[in-house]
């Protein structure tokens, strides 16, 4: 791949968002690209702009869209990206030069997809890459007729794309089912430097609870299963389960969580900010991938799995299928008695095991996946 192209991309999260890290800012910062230009989805600030404007990190040029203050609520963040989407193009053959189209490569993904679509048709890339991070079209908040809309939108982006990425085998086979073309597997992967440190002193909060701590960390959000972990915590009262994320309210069945939240060995730390999370995993005993087997959750591959491997602490997961590839040493179960078994089971590991994971997690860096993304994008451009 030419070392000169620049990466137009277009993010998830805004650039300064701390709490929860990335799989669209990870592989870039990993990348070879030195011109990388990011697109926030929504400005890291609200204001009274109504341009475009532009900021520097190092070698990452940041992009603040306009119309902050047009509210995401009713559906107005539609007309909040479609405006943005209006001016852009003039924005980027501003900032980038008229012939940008030639030695660039746009990166979207479908996580963003109304905006990812806008976005695309507003600049016609010449180069585009699609990287499939989640199912966004099976979510169960998504009426029919939006979904329709939301297909239609995907399969324009698939029909325009150069190269077509997806982080799981069920997304490689969605999408090409859906496009009628060849989509490459791309797994997520870990900062395995970050992750594999451990500072010897557990954070404050996490300390004043008492072992065996048996924690998950990451958005309690729709795809987890709040009645499995309940079941666990009342089955295992002599362990303290330590919850530690944003909770999304409006995507999860609040009596669910209550019923979680009474529980006298759950405890509830709220999100942390991305740089201390090695921290609370390394205090733990073991890490809990509690994860539905809704489609939506099933066709993910949660950056967890690699966070967690990186500690080389004992993993516990529902069956999914991102931890399949890893079943020699991570505990897995499909009832609440397997779980729980698995919970168990994992506090008394083998070093046979422990040396299973680490070997396994050590090729599994963000720089491997940001190299094979530059092969694949290499092999369409040459």
């Amino acid at each position: 791949m030419k070392k000169d192209l620049r990466l137009l991309v277009l993010g998830m999260m805004p650039w300064n968002y701390s709490e929860l890290s990335d799989t669209i800012r990870s592989t870039i910062l990993a990348s070879d690209f030195s011109n990388i230009v990011y697109i926030n989805p929504q400005a890291e600030k609200r204001s009274l702009a109504m341009n475009w404007s532009a900021r520097q990190d190092g070698e990452v040029s940041i992009w603040n869209p306009p119309y902050s203050l047009i509210p995401t609520r009713h559906g107005l963040h539609r007309l909040r990206e479609k405006l943005s989407a209006s001016t852009l193009e003039s924005f980027v053959s501003k900032r980038l030069g008229a012939g940008w189209r030639e030695d660039t490569i746009m990166y979207v993904t479908p996580t963003t997809l109304e905006q990812s679509y806008e976005y695309v048709m507003a600049l016609k890339p010449k180069h585009l890459v699609f990287d499939i991070l989640d199912d966004n079209l099976s979510f169960p908040s998504i009426q029919p007729e939006k979904r329709k809309k939301l297909q239609e939108m995907y399969r324009e982006i698939g029909k325009r794309a150069t190269v077509i990425t997806a982080v799981s085998q069920h997304l490689v086979n969605m999408a090409q089912e859906l496009l009628g073309k060849e989509a490459a597997y791309l797994p997520n992967a870990v900062d395995i430097e970050r992750f594999s440190k451990n500072s010897g002193h557990a954070p404050v909060d996490l300390d004043k609870i008492v072992h065996p701590r048996i924690t998950f960390v990451g958005a309690l959000t729709s795809w987890i299963d709040f009645p499995l972990l309940s079941s666990a915590a009342r089955e295992l009262k002599d362990m303290q389960f330590v919850m530690i994320g944003p909770i999304d309210y409006q995507a999860i069945d609040n009596r669910q969580l209550e019923v979680l939240q009474s529980l006298e060995n759950v405890h509830f730390l709220g999100a942390k900010p991305y740089g201390e999370v090695p921290a609370y995993l390394h205090a733990s005993d073991v890490l809990l991938l509690p994860r539905t087997t809704d489609p939506h959750s099933l066709a993910c591959d949660p950056l967890k799995v690699y966070e967690y491997l990186a500690t080389g602490k004992p993993v516990v997961s529902t069956n999914h299928p991102s931890i399949e590839r890893f079943s020699s040493f991570v505990k897995s179960g499909a009832t609440a008695e397997e779980f729980t078994d698995g919970i168990r089971a994992a506090l008394d590991r083998s070093k046979e095991e422990e040396a299973r994971q680490q070997a396994a997690i050590a090729g599994l860096s963000w720089e491997a996946r940001a190299r094979r993304l530059g092969e694949l994008i290499g092999e369409k451009l040459n």
